[in-house]
């Protein structure tokens, strides 16, 4: 791997990670890689690096943000990459690498290998995902100046984020038991009040390993934060499970029998 976007835009020579500096290089850097190998235009570039504050002569401006950015990439890839892999179009450019050379795009094929195993292999699937998840070093394309492309490509490398979450999640159940996804579970319900597949697997461990009333409480606690926040109630799939949970209902299944921690006897004096 060559290129770090989920986290700050950086670039990877042997194990070391070096941000680019500059919000312009990074911006530049980062829309070659969402789309490697596919052309960016000028026009995108003009967009996503100055918006509406385009200066007197945009084109050249580009030129000297696209130098600097040989001038890095150079330094850490060696003069030929530069000559091979910088790819100048009649109206933009393009960085003609593998996308499994940037981490967005190698997140997305372990996730998607991850998908393929998890009947057959939970185990191997969760350990993909984590892999996958490993590559985050901050939110995605920090330090860019926030052009809708950028802005709507790091929308969505969140979500994918999150979705990978809740699938390692589901596989560690089927691995391990409700149990061991608990405390995971709590931190990450309730930093995404809004995510309500996650406080529904909270909610559905809980009562799995004789917690109903934590459940409850989970319920309720985002509910109030729905309602305080957003002005919105659960939706009809939580609220069932909450009356699910309130029931005993059978489809939730039985309570896992969870194991009593024994304290040995002391020693008998002789």
């Amino acid at each position: 791997m060559k290129f770090h976007i989920l986290g700050p835009v950086s670039t990877v020579t042997a194990g070391r990670v070096k941000p680019l500096e500059g919000a312009r290089q990074r911006t530049l850097m980062a829309l070659m890689l969402i789309n490697p190998q596919i052309g960016v235009t000028k026009e995108q570039f003009f967009e996503e690096i100055w918006r509406d504050k385009l200066p007197a002569a945009p084109d050249n401006a580009l030129q000297a943000v696209v130098a600097r950015i040989r001038k890095v990439l150079a330094a850490e890839f060696g003069e030929t990459f530069v000559r091979e892999r910088l790819v100048t179009h009649p109206h933009g450019y393009s960085l003609d690498i593998d996308p499994c050379d940037v981490d967005a795009h190698l997140f997305a094929k372990l996730t998607s290998d991850a998908a393929v195993l998890a009947r057959r292999d939970p185990e191997a699937a969760r350990d993909l995902l984590d892999r996958a998840l490993g590559l985050w070093q901050g939110p995605a394309l920090q330090g860019v100046t926030g052009g809708l492309i950028c802005e709507s490509t790091a929308a969505q490398f969140e979500e994918n984020k999150l979705a990978a979450i809740e699938a390692r999640i589901q596989l560690s159940i089927t691995v391990s038991g409700y149990s061991s996804v608990i405390s995971e579970l709590k931190k990450m319900a309730f930093l995404c009040p809004w995510r309500e597949r996650l406080f529904e697997l909270l909610m559905i461990s809980l009562y799995k390993v004789g917690r109903q009333a934590e459940a409850v409480q989970a319920y309720n606690y985002l509910r109030r934060r729905l309602v305080d926040d957003f002005g919105m109630e659960p939706s009809p799939n939580l609220t069932k499970c909450m009356m699910a949970i309130l029931r005993q209902d059978s489809s939730l299944g039985h309570v896992e029998p969870q194991m009593s921690m024994r304290v040995p006897a002391p020693a008998m004096a002789r």
